[in-house]
């Protein structure tokens, strides 16, 4: 799963890219909200995680060029704001989801695969293709009911063939799910 990371915040920036990371996520991480919008816009990813308070602009102006922009990709606010108000701005103004700064690692992880599979159609963490089911938080497949052992990659080439069935997948799509962006492995 690939995951865009705008935080202005050195520390937080790391330390929330070691927890995604742990996880088996690719993370892209910036510290602006002009490179963000331009790498929203750019390239695929499965989510954009967005701090309200950047350098060079508001979290809120980012996600609103976002949206203006046509980028779809789910966008979960993460602020150290408790203020009703902000929330109610972030999710008017297309926020998919807002989590108040700390927050524990293991609602950080649920959250973000329970936007992402809603973003995708799937309000399940289980996808069923056929006699095929994607088990997309415990990363295993089965088949007719009995567990398939998958390599890694083998998995995440099921997983990325679950999530975006009926619809053309480029070499590049495959490339980017698999390697993080790297052209080649």
């Amino acid at each position: 799963m690939r995951v865009l990371l705008i935080e202005d915040d050195h520390a937080t920036a790391q330390s929330i890219e070691l927890m995604l990371k742990s996880e088996g996520f690719n993370v892209y991480t910036t510290d602006l909200g002009e490179e963000g919008i331009d790498l929203g816009k750019i390239y695929d990813y499965d989510l954009i995680l967005l701090d309200l308070n950047l350098p060079d602009m508001n979290g809120l102006e980012v996600l609103r060029q976002l949206r203006v922009g046509k980028v779809n990709t789910p966008v979960m606010i993460l602020s150290g704001s408790h203020e009703i108000e902000t929330k109610v701005k972030t999710f008017g103004g297309g926020a998919d989801d807002y989590m108040t700064k700390p927050f524990h690692k293991d609602e950080l992880i649920a959250r973000t695969h329970a936007v992402v599979r809603r973003s995708k159609g799937h309000a399940q963490a289980i996808i069923h293709t056929g006699e095929i089911a994607v088990n997309l938080d415990g990363k295993t497949v089965e088949v007719n009911g009995h567990r398939v052992h998958l390599t890694g990659k083998e998995y995440q080439m099921l997983e990325l063939l679950s999530l975006r069935k009926g619809t053309t997948l480029t070499k590049e799509m495959f490339l980017n799910h698999l390697y993080g962006g790297m052209d080649e492995p």
